[in-house]
């Protein structure tokens, strides 16, 4: 006989690689889901569409269907992608035991293992006719579960140990206004949603121009990465697509401002210069051994993040880069003050009148390009100090130009 289909998961992994691959890449079909069979892609589907139906966009192509995750973060004011985080698999005595459990530990009351057993079997299990039964491991590691997630808490009388119910956290209307917004834009926001869960919570009243709904997804991974530096630890890194994981020592977790990625960024060995991870492509993350050399890679990365341009090294030298630029004070002050403001570290210098020259050290050149990009036809002259890296701007410069214009251009062309 076939299973039912079952909307719960046991594995956040899975449901959190589909979503992603559903939202980030647009129309997927079963054929492009290889790994799995595909009735595991159908049971996941099915899932993502009960979850996220009103985001669902479904489009037949050839002999199947494909789906993608379209939200637009100017129609609404909390992310959808909650939701995923709050359909996890549990069997019966899970779900028996959560509710027998907050009623019997009311607050002000507390109880030992023995006694909480005593009163479940009295009071709950005695009006079942069917034998089921509760032992006392079950519930000891229920117990300690729920006092490890800060639901109950413990404290020793003599020999015997007693659990009791933590109060729940009261909130303002202050304090609710400010979980609305930072569980939108801060990291570890599924916290802020779930306390916001349980309170008569009021209409948010944000909405939000540079939105990255995505970082829902990563927070488990995020909250494993931020005690991995809190306790100065090495991980070890699941990544999405490799076999093995990666040992890896974390030192900090950045945030792009233009693409919205999350990364984190140490080492992947002693002695070795930084390398960088995005945590969309991070599966689960798992603590390894104490790093001994900790303070002394967070100073080095402290002078490191000085000259970086972007999540990523060009050849780990530091590049004195000069571009003169030729733009208009009155009519293209603008300008001026979007480098000023976009520059970064670099400096802006009036050498004549309409005439600047923007300076930086930088360890990414070839992160600097689309920003350079946008200046096309106001520069007058590159300075690198590579002439590699300026060969190839002007080629990449050269092939745009063919692709628009003028087949046969050659780079002294332009």
């Amino acid at each position: 006989m076939a299973k039912s289909f079952n909307e719960l998961i046991k594995n956040f992994a899975v449901i959190r690689n589909y979503v992603r691959e559903f939202y980030v890449y647009g129309f997927k079909q079963r054929e492009d889901f290889t790994e799995k069979s595909g009735r595991s892609y159908d049971n996941v589907r099915r899932r993502v569409e009960s979850y996220l139906r009103e985001y669902v966009d479904v489009e037949q192509q050839g002999s199947g269907k494909a789906l993608r995750l379209f939200i637009d973060p100017n129609g609404i004011t909390e992310n959808p992608m909650f939701a995923v985080w709050q359909a996890k698999s549990f069997t019966k005595n899970d779900v028996f035991l959560h509710f027998v459990l907050m009623d019997i530990f009311q607050m002000g009351k507390a109880y030992s293992v023995n006694q909480a057993l005593a009163r479940i079997d009295a009071d709950y299990l005695s009006c079942f006719a069917d034998g089921f039964l509760i032992e006392a491991l079950t519930l000891r590691k229920k117990l300690a579960e729920y006092v490890e997630l800060g639901v109950l808490q413990r404290e020793s009388r003599g020999r015997e140990v007693y659990f009791s119910r933590v109060a729940g956290v009261v909130l303002s209307d202050r304090a609710k206004m400010a979980l609305q917004f930072f569980k939108e834009m801060a990291p570890l926001g599924v916290l802020g949603h779930y306390l916001l869960q349980q309170e008569q919570a009021l209409d948010s009243v944000f909405s939000y121009k540079h939105y990255f709904v995505m970082h829902v997804l990563e927070e488990q991974v995020c909250l494993d990465l931020l005690e991995a530096i809190r306790a100065e630890r090495w991980v070890l890194l699941s990544l999405y697509g490799r076999e093995r994981a990666v040992r890896f020592m974390p030192v900090k977790l950045l945030v792009s401002a233009q693409s919205g990625r999350r990364y984190v960024v140490g080492k992947s060995k002693r002695g070795q210069f930084f390398a960088f991870h995005r945590l969309d492509q991070i599966e689960f993350v798992e603590l390894d051994e104490v790093a001994t050399d900790f303070e002394v890679d967070v100073s080095h990365f402290d002078e490191v993040r000085k000259f970086m341009w972007s999540a990523g090294f060009d050849r780990r030298v530091v590049h004195e880069l000069r571009v003169t630029l030729c733009i208009d004070e009155v009519q293209e002050s603008y300008m001026l003050e979007r480098i000023r403001n976009e520059g970064r570290h670099g400096t802006l210098k009036r050498v004549t009148a309409n005439r600047f020259v923007y300076a930086i050290a930088t360890y990414d050149l070839n992160g600097m390009k689309p920003f350079l990009r946008t200046f096309i036809g106001r520069i007058e002259k590159i300075d690198a100090q590579d002439d590699a890296w300026e060969r190839q701007f002007y080629e990449e410069l050269a092939d745009m130009y063919r692709l628009y214009f003028e087949e046969g251009t050659m780079v002294g062309d332009i």
